[in-house]
C-alpha cells in the first residue's frame, strides 16, 4: 500500500474496501487499487492507495507469487528471481523493518534497481538524513564535491526519517481541538495548516473526517497565506528571546519562555476589529494580570515537607511561568534541577 498516487501505472476503484487498520489501530481510508511497475517487464497488482499514507508497505507474499525469492539476515533483506538467482533489490534493515528504496529509472529484470534516484537516497543516509531539498541546494550550487550524477527527490522522507522523525502533533491537536470544543461549547467547522507532513497526513484527514471537521492546506511555499500564524509565532519568539536575555536565563528554557510568551500575550494583545483580548472574548471577563513576574527572576520555594529544627526552610530557584492547569507558578528548583508548580514561592 502507499499514499502517493504518481507510483501508479493503473488505478481503479476500491470497491469493498473502505479502510486499513495498522499496527497502533488508527486506520487509513483506502480510495484506490491499483498495479505497480517495479522493473520495465515486472509489477505488482492489488495495491492499495491509502489517503495521506506517508510511506509505502510492501508485501513479501506478493513478492513470493512474482516468482521472486526473499534472502533476510540481521542487517539487510537481498531479493532474487527464482529463476536464475539474480539480485532484483535490496534493502537495509532499521529497526524492526526492512526498508527499500526503489528508484524511478526503468530497468531490466537482470539488474539491480540502483537509479540515480536511490542514489539520492544512498546519499541522504550517508549524510545523516539531512533534507533532500538541502542536499538538492547544496549539490547544485557546487558547495560540497564528491557527488556526481545524483537525483534528489523533492519533498518526501525516507523510511527511516519517517520512523525517526515520527512527529506528536496529530495526538496533540486531536486533545486540544476535543477540550476547546467541550470548554467553549463551540464546534470546530474548519482548520488551516501549512503542508507540513506533521499536519498533511492520514491520522489528521481521518480525525476531521470522523469529527466533520474540513481541513484546508495553504499552497506550498507560500507561508504568506498562513499571515496570522507566521506573524503570531515571530512575535512569541521575539518576545521570549528578550525574556531569556533579561536575566540571562539558559536557552534550554525556550519552550517555557514561549508559552510564558503566549500566556502573556493572550491576555494583553487586543482584537484589532473587537478591541478586546483574546482571554476576554474566550472567558467573558476582563484578565487579572496581579500575578505576573519576571521570567527568570530569583524565587524562594518553600519546601513541603517536615523539617529539622536548624534545617533550610526553602530552596532557591527562579520563574519560569505560569501553570496551564491550576492557580501556580511554574519555577526551576536549582537544587533539585527539576521544574516544580507551586504556589509558595
Amino acid at each position: 500500500m502507499t499514499g502517493n498516487d504518481g507510483m501508479f501505472t493503473s488505478l481503479e476503484d476500491p470497491g469493498d474496501k473502505e479502510q486499513v487498520t495498522f499496527g497502533d489501530n488508527s486506520k487509513g481510508k483506502v480510495i484506490g487499487l491499483g498495479k505497480i511497475a517495479i522493473l520495465n517487464d515486472l509489477s505488482i497488482s492489488n495495491v492499495l492507495f491509502v489517503k495521506s499514507l506517508s510511506f509505502n508497505l510492501l508485501s513479501i507474499a506478493q513478492l513470493c507469487d512474482l516468482d521472486l525469492m526473499c534472502d533476510f539476515d540481521k542487517n539487510c533483506v537481498v531479493v532474487k528471481s527464482e529463476k536464475d538467482k539474480s539480485m532484483v533489490f535490496q534493502g537495509f534493515r532499521h529497526g524492526h523493518l526492512y526498508l527499500v528504496d526503489f528508484g524511478e529509472m526503468k530497468t531490466s529484470s537482470t539488474t539491480c534497481l540502483f537509479s540515480k534516484s536511490s542514489l539520492g537516497w544512498l546519499w541522504q543516509r550517508r549524510i545523516a538524513h539531512i533534507g533532500m531539498s538541502q542536499l538538492k541546494n547544496v549539490v547544485k550550487k557546487g558547495m560540497v564535491t564528491g557527488v556526481k550524477d545524483v537525483t534528489f527527490e523533492k519533498d518526501k522522507l525516507c523510511s527511516a526519517c519517517q520512523a525517526g522523525k515520527q512527529s506528536e502533533t496529530p495526538d496533540k491537536f486531536k486533545i486540544f481541538a476535543k477540550r476547546a470544543q467541550r470548554e467553549f461549547g463551540l464546534n470546530i467547522v474548519k482548520v488551516r495548516s501549512d503542508n507540513g507532513s506533521e499536519f498533511k497526513n492520514y491520522k489528521v484527514d481521518e480525525w476531521c473526517d470522523e469529527e466533520g471537521i474540513k481541513h484546508e492546506f495553504s499552497a506550498t511555499y507560500t507561508p504568506q497565506q498562513n499571515g496570522v500564524v507566521e506573524r503570531k509565532n515571530k512575535t512569541l519568539i521575539t518576545l521570549a528571546r528578550a525574556m531569556l536575555d533579561d536575566y540571562g536565563t539558559s536557552e534550554d528554557f525556550w519552550a517555557e519562555a514561549i508559552n510564558t510568551a503566549c500566556h502573556a500575550s493572550n491576555r494583553v494583545y487586543l482584537h484589532q476589529l473587537l478591541g478586546k483580548t483574546p482571554y476576554e472574548l474566550l472567558i467573558g471577563r476582563k484578565p487579572n494580570i496581579s500575578y505576573f513576574r519576571i521570567f527568570g527572576c530569583k524565587c524562594f520555594i518553600y519546601k513541603k515537607k517536615r523539617l529539622g529544627k536548624f534545617e533550610k526552610r526553602c530552596n532557591v530557584g527562579f520563574f519560569v511561568g505560569c501553570a496551564s492547569n491550576s492557580k501556580a507558578y511554574r519555577v526551576f528548583n536549582q537544587t533539585t534541577g527539576m521544574i516544580e508548580e507551586t504556589c509558595d514561592v
